[in-house]
């Protein structure tokens, strides 16, 4: 029996058509389609499915809402037609909450409520500071620590704000300053570029938008989830009562992804399945180990595959 882990990605998947596959063959899909867009009111399938909407998807406050439905609707598709639950829920950044929803901790439609209000509070605290997020990979973890150190100590406001795998991470700051401190981590051997973020996410500039998310998350009932979620900030199980904390504090600390990882190896998970569109978190996984088999579920051939895979 394999022992399985839900991945859901995170802002920088979304694309056109995501989910669609599913939307089209799938009633629980389309039925997740339209508790979203109820509770919202707004169209979801015109937004994920239209062409002509694809600089409307790419704003965060409409990326973070369209993939938190995609991911749930993926993930009840696999629930009902693989048949197969997870062991562990996690998710990189905005899927943590795809996680919980999953999990059964946050209905739906109290998250989508919940995401629609961080993407304001996000975009608010992002205009004032002209702060922005980059890439930093094929440079070891402990060399972009030095160098995140030695800028901090000549003045520089910056910092790691995920650490995705052993010779991958991504840094915060101002914009001026990550781009002085991108060239001295280029200089190192990396490669470094931004991310489609309009912000300095992750990271204690993060401080009071953390502090505005909190009331809002305190309006929400948690239910005790059917499967454990690992979070982004300590790579542990939420405690019973941790929603509140973990979800506003994860604005403030460093995604912890490579420890996520690790922390399913020693839980004895071999297999993982990215729960939502494109393929970032199952590359990501080749970086951390080769001991956990990784599948994406988002199109037809993956669920074909998924399909005889959990089968057999």
């Amino acid at each position: 029996m394999k022992k399985i882990a839900f991945m859901f990605p995170g802002v920088g998947s979304q694309c056109v058509g995501m989910g669609k596959y599913f939307y089209d063959n799938f009633q629980i899909a389309r039925q997740t389609f339209e508790e979203a867009s109820d509770t919202l009111t707004v169209d979801f399938t015109r937004l994920c499915f239209s062409p002509s909407e694809a600089k409307e998807l790419e704003k965060l406050e409409n990326s973070q809402l369209a993939l938190l439905s995609v991911s749930t609707a993926s993930a009840r598709v696999f629930e009902q037609e693989i048949g197969i639950e997870p062991r562990y829920c996690l998710g990189h950044s905005l899927g943590e909450y795809s996680a919980l929803c999953c999990a059964g901790s946050l209905a739906l439609s109290d998250a989508l409520v919940i995401v629609k209000e961080r993407g304001r509070i996000l975009s608010r605290a992002a205009s004032t500071m002209g702060g922005i997020m980059a890439w930093v990979i094929n440079l070891e973890t402990k060399v972009v620590e030095k160098v995140i150190a030695e800028s901090s100590g000549e003045g520089d406001e910056i910092f790691i704000s995920a650490y995705d795998s052993p010779t991958q991470s991504s840094i915060s700051g101002p914009r001026d300053t990550v781009v002085r401190v991108g060239r001295k981590l280029e200089k190192e051997g990396a490669i470094v570029y931004p991310l489609k973020l309009s912000g300095p996410f992750h990271c204690p500039l993060m401080a009071e938008a953390a502090e505005k998310i909190k009331p809002v998350l305190q309006q929400v009932t948690y239910r005790t989830p059917r499967y454990p979620v690992i979070a982004n900030r300590n790579a542990a199980v939420y405690p019973e009562e941790g929603v509140v904390d973990n979800l506003s504090m994860q604005l403030v600390h460093p995604v912890r992804w490579q420890a996520s990882i690790q922390f399913l190896l020693d839980r004895g998970i071999d297999t993982a399945v990215e729960v939502g569109p494109d393929k970032v978190l199952k590359h990501l996984m080749k970086n951390n180990t080769a001991d956990i088999e990784t599948f994406s579920f988002e199109n037809a051939g993956d669920f074909s595959l998924l399909k005889k895979t959990f089968s057999a």
